[in-house]
């Protein structure tokens, strides 16, 4: 009788832990928005009220089907450990940067710049981004986008806030062979997958 109750205790901890998450209501998202465009506009004068109002729509509409389509757990080590073992086949972090990139890239953003970027590469903890800088700005001084940490609820914050992960650009020799075509045009027929535009 006590391993009955044990083992439903255990399962009714970890049901909450097990959900998925939900990446918010319209109007949620519609507010999440206006506040990441407030956010863009804020990295320089000279960025556009209309590019950061579209960057923002699409980073934030693009990650909630995203968590749609990966389906995360609330925790994002948990849909790491599915996928690594197995049991999903698609969402890790470097998954969410590189699906979500494209929609980015194609904004052909003229007041602000994309760039690939990575945090403890070759390690463990390693991780992938996406950072937003205005036209020429430094790389430091720059917004991180990430997906993948609250699983389609889009975060963002000031790189030099973001004391979790010490971001480094992404060398161009390891840019990801998905990406290539958009980022080495020269080097890579455009005939390339990627993921389509909505």
């Amino acid at each position: 009788m006590l391993t009955v109750s044990r083992l439903f205790f255990s399962l009714l901890l970890t049901l909450p832990l097990a959900s998925c998450v939900n990446p918010g209501t319209p109007a949620n998202r519609q507010e999440q928005v206006r506040l990441l465009s407030h956010d863009l506009q804020q990295l320089s004068p000279t960025v556009s009220a209309r590019e950061a109002d579209r960057l923002a729509t699409t980073a934030i509409e693009e990650s909630a089907r995203l968590s749609e389509d990966f389906k995360p757990m609330v925790y994002p080590w948990m849909n790491n450990g599915l996928v690594n073992t197995g049991l999903r086949k698609r969402g890790l972090c470097y998954q969410w940067r590189d699906d979500l990139f494209p929609h980015l890239f194609r904004l052909n953003l003229q007041t602000m710049a994309l760039h690939l970027t990575a945090s403890k590469r070759d390690t463990w903890q390693e991780h992938h981004g996406i950072i937003v800088t205005a036209k020429g700005q430094r790389f430091e001084d720059g917004l991180v986008i990430d997906p993948w940490r609250n699983g389609g609820r889009l975060w963002w914050g000031l790189l030099k806030n973001d004391k979790r992960h010490p971001w480094k650009p992404l060398p161009r020799e390891l840019t990801p062979m998905v990406l290539r075509p958009l980022l080495m045009p020269d080097l890579y027929p455009s005939g390339s997958k990627f993921p389509p535009t909505r």
